[in-house]
């Protein structure tokens, strides 16, 4: 049955914009049809589709309301990449189940939106984040943040991890030792995961990154570009947590 996700559950919801329109022309969907809508908790219940016009659909719920199991939470934050690479970090990551997106700035990020391109590019992940929610069948939608320098987002992070509530996992381009299928069998907490841009993390920012606890990992012999290797990490780490 299809998902949508919704601001709050209702025993009458109305359904507008884009949901109204992926409702009515990509799904085809007609009056006495049933959906499954989910929001922003978690909580979950099923629909009877019962009014159509040209801006909006309307629904009536027909079943007991319930909360929906959701994954362990995991960061992905990540340096921007050149272009228009993150979108499909951001929809394959949704469809992955992360539960944050954080995008960062760092020394060598060569993709440095304006204010107001940033605003932009926000809306459009935005969109991307709900369609791959609902394509996927997840519980919840990702939070997206706003687009942050490295070192900033490093101290907001850091008293989790000093308190271990979370463990940050750095995927280092020069780490020879320590390979993250190992540290990730062991891991019971909260995970964050960082990735950095092309042509990797400067000295400076590795320094930064060591010095509040991320625990260094490779992955592998060859070189990823930004979207593979994030990809990649969260691939691995959903096998090993929840596989």
């Amino acid at each position: 049955m299809k998902r949508i996700f919704v601001d709050q559950l209702a025993d009458i919801i109305t359904f507008t914009g884009d949901t109204a329109r992926h409702l009515g022309y990509s799904l085809r969907s007609r009056v006495g049809d049933r959906v499954q809508v989910v929001d922003a908790l978690g909580s979950c219940a099923e629909v009877e589709l019962i009014q159509f016009d040209h801006e909006s659909v309307r629904a009536r719920r027909v079943s007991e309301i319930i909360q929906l199991r959701i994954e362990r939470p995991i960061t992905l934050a990540c340096c921007l990449p050149k272009q228009n690479k993150f979108d499909v970090i951001v929809e394959k990551a949704t469809e992955l189940g992360v539960s944050r997106l954080v995008p960062l700035i760092s020394d060598r990020t060569i993709a440095r939106p304006s204010e107001a391109r940033e605003q932009s590019k926000r809306e459009r992940w935005s969109r991307i984040i709900r369609e791959a929610s609902q394509q996927s069948g997840r519980a919840s939608m990702p939070l997206l943040e706003g687009i942050r320098e490295l070192p900033a987002w490093l101290e907001e992070i850091k008293p989790n991890l000093d308190n271990e509530n979370v463990v940050l996992i750095f995927c280092n381009e020069r780490e020879r030792d320590v390979y993250i299928k190992s540290v990730v069998r062991d891991i019971r907490r909260e995970v964050a995961i960082l990735i950095g841009p092309e042509g990797g993390f400067s000295d400076r920012d590795v320094r930064l990154i060591k010095d509040i606890g991320a625990v260094s990992v490779s992955l592998g012999s060859q070189i990823f570009k930004v979207d593979t290797a994030a990809l990649s990490t969260l691939a691995i780490i959903q096998y090993e947590l929840n596989g």
